[in-house]
C-alpha cells in the first residue's frame, strides 16, 4: 500500500501566501523513519528532542514579546498534537504548521521522507512539501467491455470518484448469419461503452484537470480505448497500459502498480528539464535561463520562471523586503520603496513561495552535478 499524502495543489497554494508580521510561524517536520519510530518511547524521544530544540531557539533568539508569546504557544499545541500519534499512520512523514496570530493550525501527513527539523519565521516554511512532484493531478482508468472506474488522486493516494457500466451483449456460441450479426452488434455496444469512457475523462478534465492519465485494460481492448479519447485526453496518456485484473483489482493495487510507472516518469521528466536548462545556458545569446541565486531571485520578481530548479538541502542567505515582499540576494534597502530590508538566513523558502506563487514547476533535486556550478539554483524563463 502506498503511503498517505494530505497535501494538495490547494493546501500548497493556501500556505504559500499566508503571511505573518512577525516570527511567529513555527514550521515543524518530523521524519517518520521506522527504525527510530520502531518503539512508543523511541518516537515520543524523537518528538521531545524536536520540540526541545525549538523551545530553546524560541527563548534564545532576540524577539518581541508578543512573538515568544506567540511561538511559546504553538509549541504547547505542538505537543499536544504529537502526541496523539493516529495521525501518523501510513505515512512516511508529517509537516505542522503553527501560528496564533493568523489562527493557523495544520498538520499534513507526507508520502516521501523528510528530516526532522523546525523553522521560525514570518511565513509557513514548505520548501520541503516541493520534493514529491505535482500532486493531486493523476487520473486512473481502469477499463474492461462492459465497466469502467475512474480514480484520482496521487501516485501515493488514490480514490475512487466514479464508476459506471454500459450495456453490452453477452457471447453468443450460435453460428451462421445470427452470429455474424450478433458479433457487429456487440462490437458497436463495446465501441459506445468505450465512447462513454472517453468522453467523461474529457469531462473530467475540463472540470478538474489532471496532469496524467494512465489506462489499465486487455491488450485488445488498449488501441480501441486510446482511438476514442479526445486530442486533449490522448496527450496526457502514459505510453504503455497498466496490467491489472480490472474486475478484482483494490485500490492498494492500482497504487503499487502506479507508483513505478509515474516515478520513472519523473525521472525522465527531470532529465528533460534539465537538458532544456543547459540548453538554454549554453546557446548564445539565449536568455532563457536564469542560473545562480541573485539571477533567480531577480526572475522570481519578474515574474518570469517557468521552472526553479534548486539542491533539495540548499542553505543560501538573502533579504526581504518587510513591506512588498521584495527578494534578493543581498542590500540594504528596497529597490521597490526604499524600506530597509531584512536578512533571511535561508532565503530559499521565500523563493519557493514566489515560485507557487506564479504557478511556477518546481524540481527539489538531490546532490545534482548540474546545480553544483551555479550555486545549487537556477531557473528555466517564460520569457
Amino acid at each position: 500500500m502506498g503511503a498517505v499524502n494530505d497535501l494538495t495543489e490547494h493546501e500548497l497554494r493556501s500556505l504559500a501566501r499566508m503571511s505573518a508580521e512577525g516570527d511567529t510561524v513555527l514550521s515543524l517536520y518530523l521524519g517518520l523513519d521506522p527504525q527510530r519510530f520502531a518503539t512508543a518511547g523511541a518516537g515520543a524521544s524523537e518528538i521531545d528532542s524536536l520540540l526541545d530544540s525549538a523551545h530553546r531557539e524560541v527563548n534564545s533568539g532576540e524577539r518581541s514579546h508578543a512573538e515568544v508569546k506567540a511561538l511559546r504557544s504553538a509549541l504547547e499545541q505542538a505537543r499536544e498534537m504529537l502526541t496523539e500519534q493516529s495521525w501518523s499512520h501510513d505515512a512516511r512523514a508529517i509537516a505542522l504548521f503553527l501560528c496564533e496570530p493568523l489562527g493557523l493550525s495544520q498538520v499534513l501527513r507526507l508520502p516521501h521522507p523528510v528530516r526532522s527539523a523546525f523553522v521560525i519565521s514570518d511565513a509557513p516554511f514548505i520548501a520541503p512539501l516541493t520534493e514529491s512532484g505535482p500532486v493531486g493531478r493523476v487520473c486512473v482508468t481502469l477499463v474492461d467491455e462492459r465497466v469502467a472506474r475512474i480514480l484520482r488522486g496521487s501516485a501515493e493516494r488514490l480514490h475512487e470518484v466514479l464508476s459506471f457500466g454500459d450495456d453490452v451483449h453477452g457471447r453468443q456460441e450460435q453460428g451462421g448469419w445470427s452470429q455474424s450479426r450478433f458479433q457487429r452488434s456487440r462490437h458497436e455496444d463495446v465501441k459506445a461503452h468505450l465512447r462513454h469512457v472517453a468522453h467523461t475523462l474529457h469531462l473530467l478534465q475540463r472540470v478538474a484537470p489532471y496532469d496524467r492519465l494512465l489506462i489499465a485494460c486487455t491488450e485488445q481492448l488498449w488501441p480501441r480505448i486510446v482511438e476514442q479519447l479526445p486530442a486533449d485526453v490522448r496527450a496526457l496518456l502514459h505510453e504503455e497500459r497498466l496490467v491489472l485484473d480490472v474486475g478484482d483489482v483494490t485500490i492498494e493495487d492500482v497504487v503499487a502498480a502506479t507508483e513505478p510507472v509515474l516515478a520513472e516518469e519523473h525521472s525522465s521528466h527531470q532529465d528533460a528539464a534539465l537538458a532544456e536548462l543547459r540548453e538554454h545556458f549554453t546557446r548564445k545569446g539565449d536568455e532563457r535561463a536564469a542560473v545562480g541565486l541573485q539571477q533567480v531571485l531577480l526572475a522570481l520578481e519578474e515574474r518570469r520562471v517557468g521552472t526553479l530548479f534548486y539542491e533539495a538541502d540548499l542553505d543560501a542567505s538573502g533579504v526581504i523586503c518587510p513591506r512588498c515582499g521584495w527578494i534578493g540576494a543581498g542590500g540594504e534597502s528596497c529597490p521597490l520603496d526604499g524600506t530597509a530590508l531584512h536578512a533571511r538566513a535561508n532565503i530559499i523558502n521565500d523563493a519557493v513561495q514566489s515560485a507557487v506563487g506564479q504557478s511556477a514547476e518546481m524540481l527539489s533535486l538531490h546532490d545534482s552535478p548540474e546545480l553544483a556550478p551555479f550555486g545549487g539554483i537556477a531557473a528555466t524563463l517564460r520569457f
